[in-house]
């Protein structure tokens, strides 16, 4: 007997282990405590020119909420999007301390990720807050002002006011109010110097010497508490980082309060034979947040905006996009927003103006959740190939879906769909690896990121590479189908009258 149960003890660790040598061996690269951070947020993630593929995310530290809070923001880097992570800490403030959570302090929140096709350059968008402030109560107006006919950065002083004249060799001067310099600096990190020596403070909980920074409240020389729009690049493929460079002055407007990106990924596309680097962003003028977008066509260099999405009034605000290209010149926008669909907006002059977004009727989900839309290079019965993933639940951020669809008649058509998991869903972010495989990183608990691989048949069947498939039906409550009527009617009604 005992050798009977020894010889299939035997048997069974042999079939494990063939079978574990049939799976796909890949890494996850924000698992738990990554960077010694425990809670983590808002995946991005992009496949670069060379193959590689970049992962950014929110280090919330042992937090899943919100600015005003302590967070920071983390890169990694992989040859090939299976393994080798290699990490970066992109941005950072150090008020307080990795691991404390406070809403007194500076953060930085939500990050998308784009590279140019003609340099290799990286784009990173962040969200950058100063002391206490995040999109709930940031102030309106840029935090810049016009001086010798240009927008400057201004730093308040009590009821004083200076600002930051041009960066040369690393620092930039502080000027007063009427333009005579003063013995202040300010290098590119935005750490504060007094005749040209560093300006300490006390970090919050452990009394530990930093330096001061205008977007700490305890610096001597502070920055107005709005939004910020920081942006980083790099020219190696992730591994160094330019300094942050604040967009505000060139694209935010008075009546903002906030002015943040759509996380996720930007987009490029060529306009009149220009390269133009895209990120949707969006605002709360007159307190309905709307979606526009930056757009740079000299490589990052200069940005401008472009004009407010309207919406149907079903749809209410519009939010964290994602674009596509449905054909050349024609671009399409899918937007988060306040109904039970996702909205879809087309733009036909490179980002700049946009149709009235309405509602996708093949597209239910969960309202006011982030959604991710990519093209690829894939066909199905000769049609490009485009992927989407979202909460797929229509009350809560839950019961992850992945649909693929085809662009037929400059518009996507919805072919099939896969189920990631039955339970918490949250934010997502879709890319192709080189070698015709796709990875998604998404949030499957509160502030935690997972990370799948998954194929795409000839057919458009989406599978997981190690076949863990979830099989699933979402079942409708009795109010979810009455609501889902009206909304019927409604689109049969807009379709009739056309």
């Amino acid at each position: 007997m005992k050798r009977i149960v020894s010889l299939s003890l035997s048997i069974f660790l042999v079939a494990i282990t063939m079978i574990s040598s049939f799976a796909v061996q890949y890494k996850n690269p924000f698992e738990t405590y990554t960077l010694s951070c425990e809670k983590m947020r808002i995946p991005a993630l992009f496949t670069l020119n060379d193959g590689s593929v970049i992962a950014v995310a929110d280090l919330r530290w042992n937090h899943g909420t919100d600015s005003p809070q302590n967070i920071d923001t983390a890169v990694a880097v992989s040859p090939d999007g299976y393994d080798g992570w290699n990490y970066n800490v992109l941005n950072h403030f150090d008020d307080y301390p990795d691991g404390v959570s406070s809403s007194d302090s500076a953060s930085f929140i939500d990050s998308s990720v784009v590279q140019s096709k003609k340099t290799g350059r990286i784009f990173v968008v962040t969200d950058m807050f100063p002391t206490g402030t995040g999109s709930p109560n940031a102030k309106k107006g840029t935090g810049y002002k016009l001086f010798d006919s240009k927008q400057r950065l201004v730093l308040y002083k009590g009821n004083e006011e200076y600002h930051l004249n041009d960066f040369s060799s690393g620092f930039a001067s502080v000027s007063d109010s009427i333009g005579n310099n003063t013995k202040y600096s300010v290098d590119e990190n935005y750490n504060l110097f007094f005749e040209d020596k560093p300006l300490y403070t006390k970090q919050a909980e452990t009394g530990k010497k930093i330096n001061q920074n205008v977007f700490y409240s305890q610096s001597e020389l502070t920055v107005y508490k709005t939004s910020y729009l920081s942006l980083k690049y790099s020219d190696d493929n992730g591994k160094t980082w330019s300094a942050p460079f604040i967009l505000n002055g060139q694209i935010k407007n008075k009546d903002d309060g906030y002015l943040v990106v759509g996380p996720g990924r930007g987009f490029v596309c060529d306009v009149k034979g220009k390269e133009r680097i895209i990120f949707p962003v969006y605002s709360n003028k007159n307190k309905i947040e709307r979606t526009s977008v930056i757009y740079s066509d000299d490589n990052g260099l200069t940005w401008k905006r472009g004009k407010d999405v309207k919406s149907e009034l079903l749809a209410g605000k519009s939010s964290e996009a994602q674009i596509i290209s449905v054909s050349e010149g024609h671009l399409k926008m899918y937007l988060r927003n306040n109904s039970n669909f996702i909205t879809s907006s087309d733009s036909f002059d490179g980002g700049v103006t946009w149709t009235k977004a309405k509602l996708c009727e093949d597209l239910k989900g969960v309202k006011n959740c982030m959604v991710s839309f990519i093209n690829t290079d894939k066909k199905i019965d000769e049609k490009n190939l485009v992927l989407m993933s979202e909460a797929g639940n229509a009350n809560s951020r839950a019961d992850g879906v992945i649909r693929a669809g085809v662009i037929e008649n400059d518009n996507v058509s919805w072919i099939s769909e896969y189920h990631v998991n039955k339970g918490f869903f949250a934010y997502s972010c879709l890319t192709q690896l080189s070698d015709g495989n796709f990875a998604m990183m998404y949030e499957d608990e509160a502030a935690h990121i997972n990370y799948l691989i998954f194929t795409v048949s000839d057919s458009g069947t989406i599978s997981e590479i190690n076949n863990s498939n979830i099989d699933y039906e979402y079942e409708e409550t009795f109010c979810e189908k009455i609501k889902f009527l009206f909304y019927k009617l409604i689109f049969f009604f807009r379709n009739l009258f056309k």
